[in-house]
């Protein structure tokens, strides 16, 4: 190999770098379409109690303390977990009794707690 680089060394050495990183990004484009499409996201639609959940949580401003899924403020508990937490995840009553007996008991008055 030559110990001075000509412009046409220079040149070939851009054009293939360029070329093989194009290449790349394309495969990976493609790869991360392939996954989101069929892998990642479900094919089902979202249910109505989905979509009435997510109209009450932009209503009342959930995400300014609380977390879900990671994504929101830290202030309150995080939500993603909730029902597995109350152990109550696999009754739907359990859940609805538990949630509306700790909605009446809030705020507590606590002094120096954290509440609504």
């Amino acid at each position: 190999m030559r110990e001075i680089m000509t412009k046409s060394m220079a040149r070939n050495i851009f054009y293939g770098g360029s070329l093989f990183f194009i290449i790349l990004f394309v495969g990976l484009s493609i790869h991360s379409h392939r996954y989101i499409v069929t892998t990642s996201t479900t094919a089902a639609p979202l249910t109505k109690s989905v979509a009435l959940g997510k109209h009450v949580w932009e209503k009342h401003a959930c995400i300014n303390c609380h977390t879900i899924l990671g994504e929101g403020a830290y202030f309150a508990p995080e939500l993603g977990n909730l029902m597995k937490r109350w152990g109550v995840q696999d009754d739907p009553e359990a859940a609805k009794e538990q949630l509306q007996s700790w909605m009446e008991s809030m705020p507590t008055g606590i002094e120096g707690r954290r509440q609504m």
